[in-house]
């Protein structure tokens, strides 16, 4: 069982460095042989769709509000 202080450190430290956190997930799911590598996938394209999503959603209000939409 792993200890609580690790876990709160190693925790900490992916906060602090989240580029090498990104970097050591990219790396882990290239390899493929990790059993979070589906959840990695799924994660990052969940993330990518979501800035799609809110990108189109702010351009289609502003249309929506400069063309007087009631």
């Amino acid at each position: 069982m792993a200890d609580p202080i690790d876990k709160a450190k190693e925790v900490l430290h992916d906060i602090e460095h989240p580029v090498e956190t990104v970097k050591a997930l990219e790396h882990e799911a290239e390899e493929g042989v990790s059993p979070r590598t589906p959840l990695i996938a799924i994660t990052g394209i969940t993330l990518f769709l979501l800035v799609i999503f809110v990108i189109l959603l702010a351009i289609a209000l502003s249309l929506y509000f400069a063309y007087g939409g009631k």
